[in-house]
């Protein structure tokens, strides 16, 4: 009896060590990486201009957070004039901030600026949001691109991992700045920017979340294509909102998108793919709207491809400024629209689609991936309820 109850004894310890050895919860459930990140990150506390440290790798002075190495810091709190500044050292280690109801204000710089790094995952806890922000709002027009000046910058990668909210405010230069590659991969993103809202000079990747971009250039940028496979914007996933004041999506390289739901308002191109390195604007996949005050689609050095998911480009120039290859029923060619008119296109199953324009419309690039193949699309304008037949298109 006493060897069964040894044995018994020997088995419940063994169980409740299982159950504390950081792979799964209290309940009993596998912890998410998040948790496990959580787990092991050195704890600060911000609060004005001081911060309190609980664990290696990090350092404070003269309102700016030090990150020297690698590892998980857990940060909480608000600065009011100073920043995070990552520098892991010749080894660029990785390195994840995870912000808790975090609110850091920059008057000169960014708020969170990335020196020497492998990659920095920012990670936004829920439900409070977080919001990061460089400079004052500005009234003059006037772009102060000659410091980084984004509220987040890296000279090497910058990865978005959500899954709650983050709200970033650029007044200086750019939302998001980062030399390398800017990888969203969810959370909420909200940002307001007077330059770009998110240029990676080699890369933007959008691949889950919601990105919400108001800007006074480009919502989306990329401007390095000295590396083979760089220079290209990517959706592959989540959902993304652009109202920029000149170009929705410019790219040096190549469009293109997979899966997700975009949505662009521009003052001029929606897409725009570098016409001197032979861009591509490449959609096989996820539903794009682009109401736009100059060419919806401007692929002139190289070629729409169209393969899958739907397709409704409006745009004000007369011209179409890409060479069309579908695979899937499309149309591109003329279409009149005032400005603020809404736009109804009915499918011959009943089925209506509605979008309303912000500009006058000449052209339009229209593509369904379930359309049959000469499937007419009656066209109906007009503002608000008040909507009158203009005739049909025919997808080809």
């Amino acid at each position: 009896m006493k060897k069964a109850a040894a044995l018994s004894l020997l088995l419940s310890l063994c169980l409740a060590l299982a159950g504390c050895s950081g792979e799964s919860s209290s309940a009993g459930q596998k912890l998410t990486e998040l948790e496990q990140l959580e787990a092991a990150a050195t704890v600060i506390s911000l609060e004005g201009s001081a911060a309190e440290i609980d664990g290696p790798g990090a350092s404070f002075e003269n309102g700016t957070l030090t990150v020297g190495t690698g590892g998980s810091f857990l940060i909480r709190g608000s600065l009011e004039n100073g920043r995070i500044l990552v520098d892991t050292g010749e080894s660029k280690q990785d390195v994840n901030l995870i912000l808790e109801a975090v609110s850091i204000h920059c008057e000169n710089d960014a708020a969170i600026y990335v020196e020497r790094a492998e990659k920095t995952r920012i990670y936004v806890k829920d439900p409070a949001p977080s919001t990061l922000s460089s400079g004052t709002a500005r009234t003059d027009n006037q772009l102060l691109t000659e410091a980084s000046g984004a509220a987040v910058y890296g000279e090497d990668d910058l990865d978005f991992m959500g899954p709650g909210t983050l709200i970033i405010e650029g007044n200086i230069n750019n939302g998001i700045g980062c030399k390398n590659d800017v990888d969203i991969n969810g959370g909420v993103l909200e940002i307001n920017a007077v330059n770009h809202g998110i240029k990676g000079n080699e890369s933007v990747d959008i691949k889950g979340g919601e990105v919400s971009i108001s800007c006074g250039n480009d919502g989306l940028k990329t401007d390095d294509a000295d590396k083979e496979g760089k220079g290209s914007v990517n959706i592959t996933g989540g959902a993304l909102n652009i109202s920029s004041q000149d170009q929705g999506i410019s790219s040096i390289k190549d469009i293109n998108i997979t899966g997700g739901e975009v949505n662009i308002v521009s003052q001029r191109d929606g897409f725009n793919a570098d016409k001197e390195l032979g861009g591509c604007v490449n959609l096989s996949g996820g539903s794009v709207f682009i109401s736009s005050g100059n060419d919806a689609i401007d692929a002139s050095g190289g070629v729409l491809n169209i393969s899958g998911g739907s397709l409704l480009a409006l745009g004000k120039d007369k011209d179409i400024k890409a060479a069309v290859e579908a695979s899937i029923p499309c149309y591109a060619g003329s279409l009149k629209l005032a400005e603020g008119e809404t736009l109804e296109l009915r499918r011959e199953g009943g089925e209506s689609l509605v979008n309303q324009s912000a500009w006058e419309i000449k052209t339009a690039f229209i593509a369904l991936a379930d359309a049959a193949p000469g499937e007419e699309l009656e066209l109906f304008t007009g503002s608000g309820e008040a909507r009158e037949s203009r005739g049909s298109i025919t997808l080809s």
